[in-house]
């Protein structure tokens, strides 16, 4: 798809964020979750006929903690991943973006290649200096470890519920009042005190006996299970392997460089720099015409010479040509091919300065002053052979490579038992790799093909010994692989991982304990006593700036009486139970027009957004949600 696009240009991955003014990325808590009968497999969750995976599961629940780690830095507790809530929204999200696939797919919103193309040349991402780039789109296709044309189609999708969630978007509408208030909300500010019951101090008290930490282990299995792994020989066809073996005759790459140089494609072509006086007279016109012109020409061309700074005032008085004599008959840079034949020989051959003519041409008779040159800077033939090489190389290349992936996947197939045949008859190496784990990324990226994969780890290539077949992996690049070690799955001993479960186990009363005494002090305060607690200096918090505090502790700081102070909120979060003072309510300072209309737009978001919710919900209800029992149990196995 979009080749001919691809031809001039490269693609770049497009990032695109929906906003929501109230809510922080990292902060979704409390969200209705529906479960249904389990799904099993690796398959965590399925909306409607799409699924899941444990592996796509996995990697969002792993950027999500480089998020909380980037944010709480060295306080960062990795063991706060394993919170229920937190793995809730996490798959929320993912549910989420599949609904909001289906329901463009519904809507019936396309985007053409042209749509594509445009847009694709239109993101600065893709672009160096300013123009679109093939190299840097191919480039990001990579580090995604995806095809060129595998990336085509996650943009076009992408672009599609951008689309659909668009159209929600421009339907939302906001009150003048409600604006107003929110505006005032918005931008006021708190001064607020925070004390958190860290676990830590609690865990002295947290008790947990062996039978915990059996009944755990044996409700827990897969999660100690080590995964299927094995490792792999493997060969590899490409154009780029074929073109290693690819030869180029020093006359071919001669070639190439004359036609490449001839085309300005190897650097800056020779630029001239020229003033002309035309005496217009037409090719067809009478001969005593053509003379007359001649003669006024040569006239012309006899008076610069003996005074060429005279040059550019007798063109703006004797030049016919109307594009060019008000500027005293300069024509600017030009390279050759873009004036007419015997212009450009004249004005190539003269020297700087030099004055030449009469010329004649279809236009009439040209008196031309050199002005200025450019030299050329050219790549040597040193320097571009290389490039050229390689390039004449992969041509070569993609001629052979249809017999020779012909030729590579029935050898594989017909020759089962061992990967040489094919390696000596191509003449490509036999590559080893590392252990492989069932379901995940693999060094290198073509053994993650899901394809391969599932071959790797069939009865056919573990028990029979045989080569997989021949997987195209990528446009163009066959792998076939031969298993030279397996390690089935295998559930760890309950002795090796004891202690974590233990912790995990001590942690997860800790947080109990320390809410359970938050809402003791919590009541304390709100009852007008101390509750033994010594207050930071206070911290002003709003919205916009809330001061590395959760979602849930600023929401409920500005639920806060503001009229009743010192108002006390306590929360409850995966760091622990915060409880919070809040001693002053800083209502905003005038508000100009253009921070207003900021707000507006934030709020108009925010609008859009539970439009969005509400949509999605209804789509959840129609087409089904389905999620494995265990799934927000289930820690990433190590």
């Amino acid at each position: 798809m979009l080749d001919t696009f691809r031809e001039f240009a490269n693609r770049k991955i497009v990032k695109w964020i929906f906003a929501i003014f109230l809510v922080i990325p990292f902060g979704m808590f409390g969200i209705n979750f529906y479960f249904s009968t389990p799904t099993g497999g690796d398959t965590v969750a399925t909306v409607g006929r799409q699924r899941i995976g444990q592996s796509e599961f996995d990697e969002a629940m792993r950027r999500q903690a480089e998020l909380y780690r980037q944010q709480f830095r060295g306080q960062f507790d990795a063991s706060i991943m394993d919170n229920p809530e937190i793995r809730r929204a996490i798959l929320e999200r993912l549910v989420n973006d599949r609904l909001v696939s289906i329901g463009s797919e519904r809507a019936g919103i396309r985007i053409s290649d042209k749509q594509l193309a445009d847009r694709i040349l239109a993101e600065p991402s893709f672009q160096v200096d300013g123009k679109f780039s093939k190299d840097r789109y191919e480039q990001v296709a990579r580090a995604m470890n995806l095809t060129p044309v595998g990336l085509d189609e996650r943009l076009r999708q992408d672009f599609r519920e951008q689309q659909f969630r668009n159209a929600i978007a421009e339907t939302a509408f906001v009150p003048k009042a409600t604006l107003d208030g929110f505006i005032r909300l918005s931008e006021q500010s708190r001064e607020v005190g925070v004390v958190t019951l860290a676990p830590d101090a609690y865990m002295d008290k947290a008790k947990v006996t062996p039978e915990q930490v059996k009944a755990y282990y044996d409700g827990h299995a897969k999660e100690f299970t080590t995964p299927e792994q094995a490792k792999v020989d493997y060969v590899e066809l490409s154009i780029d392997a074929l073109a290693t073996q690819a030869t180029v005759s020093p006359d071919d790459v001669q070639r190439v460089y004359d036609e490449q140089v001839k085309a300005g494609k190897l650097g800056q072509a020779e630029e001239r720099r020229a003033s002309h006086i035309l005496i217009t007279v037409k090719s067809d016109a009478p001969e005593a015409e053509k003379k007359a012109a001649l003669a006024k020409a040569k006239a012309i061309a006899a008076q610069v010479r003996k005074n060429p700074a005279s040059f550019a005032e007798i063109a703006k008085k004797e030049s016919q040509d109307p594009g060019s004599a008000a500027q005293g008959g300069d024509l600017g840079f030009f390279a050759r091919g873009a004036m007419v034949k015997p212009f450009e020989e004249a004005a190539f051959a003269a020297k700087k300065g030099e004055i030449v003519g009469p010329i004649e041409s279809d236009f009439g008779y040209h008196v031309i002053q050199v002005t200025d040159i450019k030299p050329a800077k050219v790549k040597s033939l040193a320097e571009a052979a290389p490039e050229i090489e390689g390039t004449l190389k992969k041509q070569a290349a993609s001629r052979r490579m249809a017999e020779s992936a012909e030729n590579f996947s029935n050898m594989v197939y017909e020759q089962s038992q061992s990967l040489k045949p094919v390696a000596d008859a191509l003449k490509i190496p036999i590559h080893p790799s590392g252990w492989i784990q069932k379901g995940a990324q693999a060094v290198p990226p073509v053994l993650s093909n899901p394809k391969l994969q599932a071959e790797i780890f069939s009865d056919d290539s573990i028990k029979a010994k045989r080569n997989t077949s021949a997987v195209e992996v990528s446009p163009n690049v066959l792998v076939a692989a031969h298993v030279v070690d397996h390690k089935p799955a295998e559930l760890k001993p309950l002795d090796a991982v004891k202690a974590d479960i233990e912790h995990r186990l001590q942690r997860e009363q800790a947080l109990k304990l320390a809410a359970a005494d938050g809402e003791a002090k919590l009541k304390e305060l709100q009852a007008g006593k101390d509750a033994g607690l010594k207050w930071p200096a206070p911290l002003a918090v709003s919205r916009r700036k809330p001061g590395g505090l959760f979602p849930t502790v600023l929401d409920k700081i500005f639920r806060a009486d503001g009229k009743k102070l010192p108002a006390y909120v306590g929360v409850d979060t995966p760091m622990g139970y915060s409880l919070v003072q809040v001693t002053k309510v800083i209502e905003p300072d005038k508000i100009d027009p253009t921070q207003r209309e900021a707000l507006a737009g934030r709020l108009r978001d925010a609008v859009a957004s539970e439009e969005l919710d509400a949509t999605l919900a209804s789509l959840r209800q129609r087409v089904g949600v389905k999620v494995r029992a265990d799934a927000l149990e289930k820690k990433q196995a190590n």
